[in-house]
């Protein structure tokens, strides 16, 4: 997978679909943002590519270890309050 900052790289889009033919891109914005680029069509050659890609399998370690995680109890937890007070907000 290749990664595309483009904060730092200035790219148009038929360029980047040129890359995508070859590979997945990971593109990163300025605002932090993460976007995966890849042709559609090819789900399984995208699955090998990834399951084989050192990069790719970096950027998931990476993101594993990051302090934003929530388990999937809370996560639950927090969607049942969400519903809940969208619940009491609609009963007239």
């Amino acid at each position: 997978m290749k990664t595309v900052d483009l904060t730092q790289e200035q790219i148009d889009l038929t360029s980047l679909l040129r890359l995508a033919q070859n590979e997945p891109i990971l593109l990163l914005t300025a605002e932090g943002q993460e976007f995966l680029l890849s042709e559609a069509d090819d789900f399984e050659r995208e699955v090998d590519a990834l399951r084989t890609s050192k990069s790719f399998q970096q950027f998931l370690d990476e993101r594993s270890a990051g302090k934003n995680k929530i388990s999937l109890d809370e996560l639950e937890l927090e969607i049942e309050r969400e519903l809940a007070s969208i619940n009491a907000t609609d009963v007239p």
